[in-house]
């Protein structure tokens, strides 16, 4: 008789997934659905209004425009190949590229507990807020009413310095670009074993090393790779290889002598 006759067969039963239906995981998950809703909001929202601030970043950091007024023609650009329009859009783009970064690292590290696809929603939507909508329009209101007076009292030949306007619509998308793949990475990279439930411990990292499995104490000649293949046992391999010690093959013969010092 085999020791493995003694085993009783296993019997994995039916698939869990199988079993399970789409209200029976809505109704085990430890997040509660209003808690991740609110989470989708709040973070939405408040990127949506941070989106001021970087308005006025922009308008403060971003060169004005030089114009002329030249009478019957109007207000035209007093240079044939400004680079004020590439600047404001490429400081737009700068910042627009740190709000998203910031953003996304700010709420994986602050909204911990809301991981997921539903906090990934509420960040890429609330920076897209803040950068198509409110950042350039909070922006370009700056100095508008002191040009729109000079605009209706300037002589015929008077210069001013316009207030930037963003002319493009690639810069407006970036901080909702930045904030998506950034926060993709940091779901990507963590070790947590499920992002959906709170307070997962991380594990399979680096300072988790792999522990061996204990040695079968009922039949200790049949551990390890020997267990599932009985054909591997041989009197040269050290039990100590399986259980994880520091043996190694060939080192002792399991009565305990050196097979160097027979030789």
């Amino acid at each position: 008789m085999q020791p493995s006759d003694l085993e009783p067969p296993y019997d994995p039963g039916p698939p869990t997934w199988r079993s399970a239906q789409w209200w029976q995981f809505q109704r085990d998950s430890r997040r509660p659905l209003r808690r991740t809703v609110t989470a989708t909001i709040v973070s939405l929202v408040a990127l949506g209004v941070l989106g001021a601030p970087l308005g006025l970043l922009w308008a403060w950091l971003a060169p004005g425009v030089p114009v002329i007024n030249v009478g019957d023609n109007g207000i035209v650009v007093n240079d044939p190949s400004p680079e004020q329009y590439i600047a404001s859009d490429g400081w737009f783009t700068l910042l627009g590229l740190g709000f998203g970064l910031l953003a996304a690292v700010g709420a994986w590290l602050v909204l911990r507990r809301d991981r997921g696809p539903f906090l990934l929603l509420g960040v890429v939507g609330g920076t897209y807020v803040a950068g198509h909508w409110v950042a350039p329009w909070v922006g370009e209101l700056m100095g508008r009413d002191a040009y729109q007076l000079w605009r209706a009292s300037a002589a015929q030949g008077a210069t001013y310095l316009a207030p930037p306007e963003v002319h493009s619509l690639g810069p407006t998308l970036v901080p909702a670009f930045a904030a998506a793949i950034v926060l993709t990475l940091l779901a990507g990279w963590s070790n947590d074993p499920d992002l959906d439930q709170p307070g997962a411990a991380p594990g399979y990292g680096p300072n988790h090393p792999y522990v061996a499995p204990a040695p079968d104490v009922a039949n200790p000649q049949m551990a390890g790779p020997e267990k599932a293949n009985p054909e591997m046992a041989g009197p040269e391999m050290d039990d100590s290889v399986w259980a994880g010690g520091t043996g190694q093959v060939g080192e002792r013969h399991r009565d305990g002598t050196d097979p160097g010092k027979q030789a």
